[in-house]
């Protein structure tokens, strides 16, 4: 894909003057991605901003123990690494981003960009509102697990990722992500073996099964219920 097919597919973008796309392609810098490749770490200088062009990359954390907490996963059309805007020099990558499907990227250093924000604050303020959404996320998961305990927190989980991936099927929503329970659980600090019991409780309600590594809700009230006891 072009860069002037990727500006006017990513929704941050194709809203702008062609002209104003015109001065972002000389800024962009597009690569070709594989599944497994770290685009970096949390430990490395924040330097850039990045966009997926095509495939997906997660977003993850390491604990003092070296248990890695998932974070997020963010797919075609979405933004990534932020936060990092118009941080102190020196500042790090809040996460490391892991390619889980190969793809194209591209992305603009943060010194390029910040020129041009202040160019054109419009594009600033778009940036600025996903943050803010970004932030609501974060606090809501939080707070999943301090008031639901945590099948509450696997149900809102779950709840979240089937308005992000899902698609509404014979047998309900699919969640178009394969996960595993492993994974699924580093949303929200659960081990394996905890996500596991839960998913069986579930499944046993016929509340949510899972079929050639997809997540299926069955019953999404019934999941939503468990938000409100």
């Amino acid at each position: 894909m072009s860069t002037h097919s990727f500006l006017n597919s990513l929704p941050l973008f194709s809203p702008l003057p062609r002209d104003i796309k015109k001065q972002l392609n000389s800024i962009i810098i597009t690569k070709n991605v594989t599944k497994g490749e770290v685009l970096f770490h949390e430990t490395e200088s924040a330097e850039a901003i990045f966009f997926i062009n095509e495939g997906k990359v997660k977003l993850s954390k390491s604990s003092h123990d070296g248990k890695e907490i998932l974070l997020n996963i963010r797919q075609a059309g979405e933004i990534f690494a932020e936060v990092a805007l118009f941080c102190p020099k020196g500042s790090t990558y809040p996460a490391t981003a892991t390619v889980i499907e190969s793809g194209t990227f591209s992305f603009i250093r943060n010194s390029d960009l910040e020129i041009f924000l202040i160019q054109h604050p419009e594009l600033g303020i778009a940036i600025f509102r996903i943050m803010a959404e970004r932030l609501q996320v974060a606090q809501t998961t939080l707070r999943d697990v301090a008031l639901y305990g945590k099948l509450g927190a696997l149900a809102a989980t779950l709840v979240r990722l089937s308005e992000d991936y899902g698609e509404h099927g014979p047998d309900g929503i699919i969640i178009k992500l394969k996960l595993t329970h492993e994974e699924l659980g580093s949303f929200f600090g659960a081990t394996r073996e905890s996500v596991t019991r839960m998913m069986n409780q579930l499944k046993h309600q016929g509340t949510v099964t899972k079929n050639s590594g997809f997540f299926i809700i069955h019953d999404i009230k019934h999941l939503r219920s468990y938000l409100n006891s």
